[in-house]
């Protein structure tokens, strides 16, 4: 029988665990007391709370994101809803508990199907110093129980300080928020594919492939052969393919993506006409501003440009300005902090393959602090 998820339903049960909290990140510890909060009730009501500026506002969780990954995080337990509660206007902690109240009751009543007076609610908290404010200022109905925090020893301040120490307590939701996310990007066959794939393996992270060169496998077309519906579909399909390596299981705090909208963008901006890059603007901007790299591993063309089939040969003369032309994008969407430029040679191709993967692995740790082992 199919089921439908209660998050968009109201309550039913004359038992009903309330807890609220900022969620920012949601943890391990989060975790057990919305369980708790759900098995030992009819349903439970979660609630997030926050206002503009807050905690999780200032590392770019703002409410609204949150009460959104939260209910992703739970959109298969059909007796759990959450909610959101906005402070905005309300006096900060420890004033406003009156105010604060009354928004609760409101949202609790707009989340059940019974009748207010007629559901006990049992409200968890895990601070001592509410217990008192709550129960002068909610009903009688309300029960109010304390948890102990200790037994699970850690807490969204540890984790907003280095994610990366504390990964395995963050909810799999919550963790593309923190993901550090590296671009590697280059004009065709400067082994930026292949490197992508090494730089992942070697620390066991995920990541995406390029999908135009999948997308002309498939269709079995070539580079010279290309439209702007093609290009849209590049877009719409690599955007799709980096958010999918966020989103994996296999997520350990770093995802690697090889290609982006903006390389995109770059040779449609030279192998198009200008009417066709008019009606693809919208659709690379709107992609574009969703994009917030950590780190771009930029591979200039200094690589011996090589015929695999589907490769516009006509390009090899045009890999410099590509280049340039890339640059120059990434600039003008407020990337170029982030750039780092992988120009080592070498004596050979493979010297200089194995130097410029030297130097992504030094910039992975010289910029976000992360360390992959390697032989020297």
């Amino acid at each position: 029988m199919e089921t439908k998820n209660i998050n968009k339903q109201k309550l039913k049960g004359k038992q009903i665990g309330l807890t609220f909290g900022a969620f920012a990140p949601l943890h391990v510890g989060h975790q057990q007391l919305i369980y708790k909060t759900l098995m030992n009730n009819d349903a439970a009501l979660v609630i997030v709370t926050g206002y503009d500026g807050d905690r999780g506002d200032k590392i770019g969780l703002s409410l609204e994101k949150r009460f959104r990954y939260l209910r992703e995080a739970y959109n298969d337990e059909l007796n759990l809803r959450v909610a959101m509660l906005n402070e905005n206007g309300i006096p900060e902690y420890p004033k406003g508990w009156e105010e604060w109240s009354k928004a609760l009751i409101t949202i609790v009543e707009e989340s059940i199907v019974e009748n207010f007076e007629s559901v006990s609610f049992t409200l968890y908290v895990s601070e001592v110093e509410y217990i008192d404010e709550l129960k002068k200022n909610l009903p009688s109905n309300f029960t109010v129980e304390i948890q102990d925090r200790q037994m699970i020893e850690i807490s969204a301040t540890e984790i907003r300080k280095d994610p990366m120490k504390h990964w395995d307590k963050i909810n799999r939701v919550f963790r593309r928020h923190f993901t550090k996310k590296v671009l590697i990007a280059g004009s065709a066959s400067t082994g930026k594919s292949t490197l992508t794939r090494r730089l992942a393996r070697s620390i066991n992270a995920p990541f995406s492939e390029e999908y135009a060169r999948l997308y002309e496998e498939e269709a079995n077309i070539t580079d010279e052969e290309l439209k702007a519906t093609d290009y849209a579909n590049f877009i719409l399909g690599q955007s799709a393919a980096n958010y999918k390596e966020i989103c994996s299981p296999s997520n350990n705090g770093i995802t690697f993506f090889d290609t982006d909208a903006i390389v995109t963008q770059t040779y449609a901006a030279l192998y198009l006409s200008k009417e066709e890059n008019e009606r693809l603007k919208d659709l690379f901007d709107i992609t574009i501003a969703k994009e917030n790299f950590d780190l771009i591993l930029i591979v200039p063309p200094i690589t011996n440009y090589v015929d695999d089939g589907f490769r516009n040969m006509e390009w090899q003369t045009s890999r410099m300005e590509y280049h340039n032309t890339l640059l120059w994008y990434f600039k003008q969407y407020g990337f170029e902090d982030k750039i780092v430029l992988l120009d080592k040679q070498g004596k050979n191709a493979q010297e200089g393959f194995y130097l410029r993967y030297q130097q992504a692995i030094k910039a992975i740790e010289v910029r976000l602090n992360i360390k992959i082992e390697h032989l020297k």
